[in-house]
């Protein structure tokens, strides 16, 4: 079996093929001034596969290799790269340059689209649950439904994925015999993503390959039946009215994600004024009879502000009387990269009674809403409230909420889980820490 080259690769992952009986022999890149790259490629080499994750570009330098692997390429070879973090001249330091090429960040994810050419969509098929990063490889194309373009350096680029806005995120790059086929970040993945191209994808390439070469004049214009020439149109029409199916629904789905989540998701991102104003929209949401901002409220009077919201019930009185007659709760709304501290959650209390006193109503409650470990994936977070923190909340008869636990309510209410009044009532009931029953 043909030498295949594991470029940046853990050694383990080499003795994974190695017991499936793939010849395989790993390689690395220069990485730090001072550490040494591999000299040449194996002289039967066929097939290349690239990790490029640096996560610190910091004193890297730029490989060598592209010269030979360009020209395994112009021979037949192939080239596969999984793109990380990195810059581009460590991607072009492999696969030489190409001048429309870019590297920018792009969201992984829903708002990838794939096209369907075979084999390659397989892949996406079977992994793309798994992709956890993604780059956008051009700065200014894939806005139209275009899925193929020349290159400056004399290579054909075919785009197997874009990114939400349109920029491709895959792609096959076609130059000589052979191809480099640029692929997002699978993490952990990558190996098993390796596996499948050289056991799945790499097979149905050599057969199509060897019969193109054998046949492939069969379907010129001089051999070609009508009935045949009839399906072959169609299928280009299919495939331009996929495009443009998927460009609407793509459409679609950014003004959904503009409309419908971006001010759900400031909850779990956001902070300061920003951060108060999605909690204002998620109370409203959740059907509060008035949700009054503060700063708002009183904008035409010089005084303190101190909390941030005030949550009536009804809103048959006007605020003032709400505020003398009805129970109210108070909302402080805090976010940070930490925990909450001890002084945010002493305020709580101290707001509480001067509103009582201010509008003679022992009717009060107050919670702190907090976006803590602001910069952490939400799931992942541990709780921003100390044990001590909690139990003098539950003692005051206030509340402690994640706006977290808020999203994930109010995420439960669209799907059909939660009823508003009952997300109302236990914001309005429970102490200390404040967990949604649903």
């Amino acid at each position: 079996m043909s030498k295949i080259v594991l470029l940046d690769f853990d050694p383990i992952d080499g003795e994974r093929l190695r017991t499936e009986n793939f010849d395989v022999a790993i390689m690395r890149t220069a990485g730090k001034p001072g550490e040494p790259e591999s000299a040449a490629f194996p002289g039967d080499c066929e097939t290349v596969f690239y990790e490029m994750n640096r996560l610190d570009p910091e004193g890297q330098v730029q490989s060598q290799l592209a010269p030979q692997i360009e020209s395994l390429v112009d021979k037949g070879g192939r080239v596969v790269c999984f793109v990380g973090k990195g810059s581009l001249a460590e991607l072009s330091g492999v696969i030489g340059a190409y001048p429309e090429m870019r590297l920018h960040d792009a969201e992984a994810g829903e708002g990838l689209v794939f096209r369907p050419k075979p084999p390659f969509h397989l892949i996406f098929d079977r992994f793309q649950s798994f992709i956890s990063h993604a780059s956008s490889l051009f700065q200014n194309s894939g806005t139209e439904t275009v899925w193929d373009q020349d290159s400056l350096a004399g290579a054909r680029y075919e785009f197997l994925a874009k990114d939400k806005d349109g920029h491709p995120v895959s792609m096959i790059i076609r130059k000589g015999k052979g191809f480099y086929l640029i692929l997002p970040w699978f993490g952990p993945r990558n190996i098993e993503v390796t596996d499948f191209i050289l056991k799945d994808i790499l097979p149905l390439l050599s057969l199509k390959a060897m019969e193109s070469a054998e046949f492939g004049w069969l379907d010129g214009e001089e051999y070609t039946f009508p009935v045949l020439k009839d399906l072959m149109l169609r299928r280009e029409d299919e495939i331009k009215r996929h495009d443009l199916a998927l460009r609407e629904i793509e459409d679609m789905i950014k003004e959904a994600r503009a409309t419908e989540q971006e001010s759900f998701n400031q909850l779990l991102k956001a902070e300061g004024a920003d951060l108060k104003k999605a909690v204002v929209n998620a109370l409203r949401v959740l059907g509060w009879g008035r949700v009054v901002d503060v700063d708002e409220y009183w904008k035409k009077v010089i005084r303190n502000k101190e909390e941030d919201i005030w949550l009536v019930e009804s809103a048959a009185q006007p605020v003032e009387v709400g505020l003398q007659r009805e129970p109210v709760v108070l909302v402080l709304v805090r976010g940070n990269r930490n925990w909450a501290t001890d002084d945010e959650c002493a305020l709580l209390q101290k707001f509480k009674g001067r509103r009582m006193q201010e509008f003679d109503n022992t009717k009060m409650k107050a919670v702190l809403i907090g976006n803590y470990f602001s910069t952490q994936e939400a799931k992942a977070r541990s709780n921003p409230f100390t044990a001590l923190q909690i139990e003098e909340a539950r003692k005051d008869g206030n509340g402690l909420l994640t706006t977290y636990s808020l999203f994930k309510a109010l995420k439960a209410e669209k799907e059909g889980q939660a009823r508003k009044d009952s997300l109302r009532t236990q914001m309005a009931e429970k102490t200390g820490l404040i967990e949604f029953e649903y």
